[in-house]
């Protein structure tokens, strides 16, 4: 069984690179030991889109915008196309920040972002009772708001995505683990797996956290770190509704909240050094639902720092927890292209926690590589031999 390209992976990753390049025309085949589309850190993804670059994560720039809101509009076309509910909502998203230091650096970076194309606004008193009457504004140092984001629910996209992947004959085996590269003379020839071989000139690895030793099988060096990161959600509170905006404490660490089912989902960071049951091992990661952490507790205690600026937290207590292995490189910056020392091979990782926004980009990014040789995307900051160099 001879296919145009393999992907490894149906998360984020795997499945907007399948949907490139079968829109390219290829026979594409996707494997998963999993049981279904993500299971994984996909599952447990918060489902933000944004334009992230400069004003929340100063390391992305164009490059990035422009992944972004090519994910924007992805995404969108999917909760318009996909006939399922997706949690999609474009509801855009306030960056508080309750410092003046960390307001008048944000304020430095404003022009930044506007010259890439995000449409910021400095909100004031008035805007703020309308946009987010949930906040008291007189507790803030400042706030920026972004009303082009949107938001889905990643557990609920991804499988939509591959519902439609398969309908337009993308061929999925899941439950079907890769225990090896079939390869000759420097070239990818396919994979061997628990149900046999496949074959292809074209391997695309995109299994998150298991991309790094899949990688390792061939001698490939992949310093992408997963670690556990798990969000809660809690029950349902007052007046809230899928318009209200995703926020993000920018200054206080980093507490990320959207509405879900008339409660929140919350996370948060936790600083250097990372308490140990968090920390796994990157060369024999746990499956998600091996997860056990402290951090959703953790971080609700330090969630009452802010309850007066959000009063409705103080009846914000844990109701149910969901977790993932997000992966990581010290840049910031996500591995994405070919693999020099073998033709044909090509890897995805370090999603950063932005994998759901940069999925698609990435996907096409990929795609275009397999096909065309190139990419209108310059990939220098992605190239997966960087940190060897």
């Amino acid at each position: 069984m001879k296919y145009d390209v393999i992907v490894i992976g149906s998360g984020s990753f795997g499945c907007g690179t399948a949907w490139h390049l079968r829109e390219r025309g290829l026979e594409v085949l996707v494997l998963d030991a999993a049981e279904g589309p993500a299971t994984q850190a996909s599952r447990a993804a918060a489902g933000f889109v944004s334009s992230w670059s400069v004003v929340h994560e100063p390391a992305w720039g164009r490059i990035e915008w422009e992944m972004q809101r090519y994910g924007i509009d992805f995404y969108t076309r999917l909760a318009q196309s996909c006939g399922r509910e997706i949690g999609y909502y474009p509801c855009g998203i306030a960056y508080i920040y309750l410092t003046e230091a960390a307001w008048i650096d944000a304020e430095g970076r404003i022009d930044q972002a506007r010259q890439l194309g995000t449409r910021l606004e400095v909100l004031t008193a008035d805007r703020a009772a309308n946009v987010l009457p949930q906040i008291c504004f007189e507790t803030t140092a400042g706030i920026l708001y972004d009303p082009d984001t949107i938001r889905v629910r990643a557990a609920q996209a991804i499988p939509a995505l591959a519902q439609q992947l398969q309908q337009q004959g993308v061929q999925f085996r899941f439950n079907t683990r890769v225990t090896d590269f079939v390869h000759e003379g420097g070239q990818v020839r396919g994979v061997m797996t628990t149900a046999g071989d496949f074959a292809s000139d074209h391997v695309v690895i995109a299994a998150g956290a298991w991309s790094r030793p899949l990688a390792g099988k061939l001698g490939v060096a992949n310093p992408a770190t997963p670690h556990t990161e798990t969000r809660y959600t809690t029950v349902p509170l007052p007046g809230l509704g899928p318009e209200m905006p995703l926020l993000i404490f920018s200054d206080c660490h980093w507490f990320y909240m959207r509405e879900e089912n008339g409660g929140l989902l919350i996370g948060g960071f936790e600083e250097d050094p990372l308490p140990a049951d968090r920390l796994v091992d990157p060369e024999n990661p746990p499956r998600a639902d091996a997860i056990v952490t402290g951090q959703p507790h953790r971080v609700r205690e330090f969630v009452r720092e802010i309850e007066h600026v959000m009063p409705l937290l103080k009846d914000a207590e844990v109701e149910d927890t969901m977790g993932g292995l997000p992966t990581f490189t010290d840049d910031l910056h996500f591995i994405a292209g070919r693999v020099p020392s073998y033709d044909g091979l090509y890897l995805m990782s370090a999603c950063q926690e932005g994998g759901i926004t940069h999925g698609p980009g990435l996907g096409k990014m990929i795609a275009d590589l397999v096909v065309d040789g190139h990419s209108a995307w310059d990939q220098a900051a992605f190239h997966v031999d960087r940190f060897t160099q």
